[in-house]
């Protein structure tokens, strides 16, 4: 029996689209598009941010240094949450209705600034009852750490916990500790998949 629901972030709950970081940027250094999305998406420094090893201003430092960015802090933060759109996929309605009888969890690879950005802008989030974050928690899907911090959180044991993410390999790292989990193709599949449990 399912106690808990965990959702990713990133095409589950949200829309994202890099490229609108990309052409903003663009806008306030010399490279092109393509070329900062190489030198940005291929380096270390979203990985190391993502993970929580750098802050927020160190990030948007690293970046500024590689890009020789004209952008200040707060044009750098916008900048990066633009990639969002700010219809959710899964219609609120449906999580407002799942957090009257279950616990729900968020587990997602993510950074600083587009968390504060997604909790501030959705107020699908308010029906979440807690957050495991890979800034916060120090690991990235799939690996085992952040599934077991999720089920810690979820405060009930692993196989009465149900975990979707877009990415086929994330699902068979919750799968692996024993979380009963199922790739996230569509909203109405996922509806209909927890609604059959």
């Amino acid at each position: 029996m399912i106690k808990t629901f965990i959702f990713d972030l990133g095409k589950v709950i949200v829309r994202f689209d890099h490229s609108r970081i990309v052409e903003r940027i663009e806008q306030f250094c010399d490279y092109k598009s393509d070329e900062i999305y190489q030198i940005i998406f291929s380096s270390t420094v979203i990985h190391d941010y993502d993970l929580g090893k750098t802050s927020s201003l160190q990030f948007y430092e690293s970046v500024k240094n590689l890009l020789d960015l004209r952008m200040n802090f707060a044009e750098f933060a916008d900048a990066w949450n633009c990639t969002f759109d700010l219809e959710s996929i899964i219609s609120e309605g449906f999580i407002k209705n799942l957090s009257r009888k279950y616990r729900l969890l968020i587990l997602s690879d993510t950074n600083e600034l587009h968390f504060e950005f997604i909790k501030q802008s959705f107020s699908i989030m308010q029906y979440f009852d807690d957050f495991v974050l890979s800034y916060e928690v120090g690991a990235l899907k799939p690996f085992p750490e952040i599934f077991l911090k999720a089920i810690e959180k979820a405060n009930c044991p692993a196989e009465e916990c149900f975990f979707t993410d877009d990415r086929e390999s994330n699902v068979l790292g919750a799968q692996k500790v024993g979380i009963q989990a199922v790739q996230f193709l569509s909203a109405e599949q996922i509806e209909k998949v927890i609604l059959e449990l």
